[in-house]
């Protein structure tokens, strides 16, 4: 039977050896005849048209951008027919406001990106499904890619595509209330632009920097980088972002009580957009007078403005916008007194946020699913070429390569016997995960239904004490909604493997700080008292954001399982070069075979809390793989009804 083998394998790879190599040709075949070379440039000159014409002809620039593909599919110029659908993906997002178009287009691109190893386009791919999984609400997505973006743009030194990917950073983290973050990314991308002298690029971060002040309660500073950024795209005549800087002004008149000036810019913004079938950016403007007019009293005027901006929402398609206009119909109603209405509003916002809720869930596996395909595909075909080159360079080895391939197949089976059933014990284990994500995300949305039952019926009886109590019950629920999909997302990021360690020097007790307080309303809630002990200056060498997910999941978690009334103590000292943080309860603690099976992914289960609160059970899961990811340990020591501690270590600086 070796034997066999030996003489099979020996004839299969001589007839490999001696044919040609894959996609090899004859001389003829490899000349490039003038046409050819012609029909090259002739695709070069029509994508130089498609995006120099995106914003003044945008029918036009499509036109080219089509016509460039054909001949590019015919020719088989892929390097050129990737960037030919990452330019279309633009214009449709930009200039045609249509989303969904653009991001098939960004999808076609891809792939032909990651063959043709073109990592500078693979980055603007990447920047622009950022961006494009921003405009549509899905933020977790929007992150990764803007982060794959960022760490390409910055190996290859790409001054433009770092600044792009400022600008979606500092959006991404202004979405997130983080707003001074944001300000220091779209400083930076105005400090780099400046560098090459790109004014257009500083107009638009200028209104990013504007949008951010004016959130942050700065109206004065706000308006100065609003008027700069209208002069500027003025200038240039971008209708897009002069309407953008108009509302920026009219929100700023707005603020004042200026209601005059206010209305002045909402309308000309609003004509802006119009003109160029913006609805979403007409949308802001119609929101922004229907407020101007109930400042007035002109309450039938802002209705008719508000159901104006309800059609743009459903022309748009763009489910954020949706949430956006029922959100604003409900305040506008509950400011004229008009509860019944206001309520209906609120209903309707809660059930498109569910629906957009449930849609990002799967829209997020999709996106892991086709990337993994895309991956595959392309491991498969470099795996090929490989094995083609190897077989080539050791053709005086193959004899003796074959006596030892005879033992690697013996040995293979043995191994594929192994990691079958590691397999079989894996899927096991990820389909109970799944089960228990399946039934516990639904929880904290029958409660979000129900509660907001009780508050629009306590909205109609005017019991405005308990309609705050239940609005307080939606908020904490959504937290803890958020907390379980956030630990979903996290876990199949870091089962890809594609979380990477970014160290950094910094202060343990100040991270342990900012932690206890995004958990302060929480443990209010439950009339739970969380201490520090900490002293001032624990400096370790650590991922923070890693090390911040475990130390939210710790926390998390002993809120969870305390009782009402209870005490959480969080403490951080240094041991023999190493930082020791605990989080000790006095809650139910755990039995010990619960105990001994702790941090084993085949035996997550999913324990509602004292509150009735619900998790996934991922949450140890990744602590234990980013605690380890540092070199440190992690371990509990738990009684029954007595509480529970929690240990982690990381290297001390």
């Amino acid at each position: 039977m070796g034997r066999t083998i030996v003489c099979a394998l020996t004839c299969l790879l001589f007839s490999v050896f001696f044919s040609p190599l894959y996609g090899q040709q004859s001389d003829s075949e490899e000349s490039t005849p003038s046409d050819q070379l012609s029909r090259l440039q002739l695709v070069q000159k029509l994508s130089d048209q498609c995006w120099q014409n995106r914003e003044s002809q945008t029918e036009k620039a499509i036109e080219y951008g089509l016509q460039a593909i054909g001949i590019a599919k015919a020719e088989g110029f892929q390097k050129e027919l990737g960037t030919l659908y990452n330019y279309l993906g633009v214009i449709y997002q930009h200039y045609k406001y249509d989303v969904r178009t653009a991001m098939s287009y960004y999808d076609l691109g891809l792939p032909i990106c990651l063959a043709e190893k073109d990592s500078v386009e693979i980055a603007y791919v990447y920047n622009n499904l950022g961006d494009a999984f921003y405009t549509i609400g899905n933020v977790p997505l929007a992150f990764e890619y803007a982060e794959k973006s960022m760490s390409i743009f910055e190996r290859l030194g790409n001054a433009r595509g770092i600044a792009y990917s400022y600008i979606n950073l500092g959006a991404l983290n202004r979405i997130d209330g983080k707003y001074n973050a944001a300000l220091d990314y779209f400083r930076k991308a105005i400090s780099l632009r400046e560098t090459f002298d790109d004014s257009v690029g500083i107009a638009s971060a200028n209104l990013e920097v504007a949008r951010t002040l004016y959130l942050m309660g700065k109206t004065d500073e706000a308006m100065q980088y609003f008027q700069q950024s209208l002069q500027k795209h003025t200038q240039i005549d971008n209708k897009n972002y002069m309407a953008y800087s108009m509302q920026g002004i009219g929100d700023v008149y707005l603020q004042k009580n200026e209601l005059d000036s206010a209305m002045v810019y909402f309308e000309e913004a609003m004509k802006l957009t119009r003109d160029r079938r913006n609805f979403s950016g007409e949308i802001d403007s119609q929101l922004g007078l229907a407020k101007v007019m109930a400042a007035k009293g002109k309450l039938e005027e802002g209705e008719h403005l508000l159901d104006d901006a309800f059609i743009n929402a459903q022309r748009s398609n763009i489910a954020p916008d949706i949430l956006k206009v029922y959100k604003a119909r409900g305040e506008y109603y509950h400011q004229s007194e008009d509860y019944k209405k206001a309520a209906e509003n609120y209903q309707s916002y809660i059930q498109a946020y569910d629906s957009l809720f449930l849609a990002l869930q799967f829209q997020t596996l999709s996106e892991m699913k086709d990337r993994f395909h895309i991956k595959e595909e392309l491991n498969t075909v470099t795996q090929d070429l490989k094995s083609k080159r190897k077989v080539q360079i050791y053709a005086v080895l193959i004899i003796i390569l074959l006596i030892i391939f005879s033992f690697i197949l013996m040995l293979r089976n043995r191994i594929i016997a192994r990691l079958s059933t590691e397999l079989a014990h894996s899927n096991q284990a990820k389909d109970k995960i799944f089960s228990i994500v399946s039934h516990d995300l639904v929880s904290p949305f029958n409660v979000l239904i129900g509660t907001s039952e009780l508050l629009m019926e306590d909205l109609d009886e005017g019991d405005l004490e308990n309609a705050k109590n239940n609005g307080r019950l939606i908020h904490s629920t959504s937290e803890e909604a958020y907390r379980l999909i956030s630990n979903l997302l996290t876990w199949a990021r870091s089962q890809r493997r594609t979380i990477n360690l970014v160290k950094e020097k910094f202060d343990m007790t100040n991270l342990a700080l900012d932690v206890v307080s995004m958990f302060e309303n929480h443990s209010e809630l439950k009339e739970i008292e969380i201490q520090l002990s900490a002293p001032g200056g624990v400096l370790v060498t650590a991922d923070k954001n890693l090390v911040q997910i475990v130390l939210v999941n710790l926390v998390n978690n002993a809120l969870k399982f305390t009782h009402r009334g209870g005490k959480i103590n969080l403490s951080v000292a240094e041991e023999k070069g190493k930082v020791k943080v605990s989080v000790r309860d006095n809650g139910t603690g755990m039995p010990p075979d619960r105990l001994a099976h702790l941090f084993d992914h085949r035996s997550v289960e999913s324990t509602p809390g004292t509150g009735n609160e619900q998790g996934t059970g991922l949450g140890l899961l990744l602590c234990k793989e980013f605690v380890e990811m540092h070199g440190g340990e992690i371990y509990a020591d738990s009684m029954e009804g007595e509480g529970s501690t929690f240990i982690f270590t990381v290297p001390a600086v």
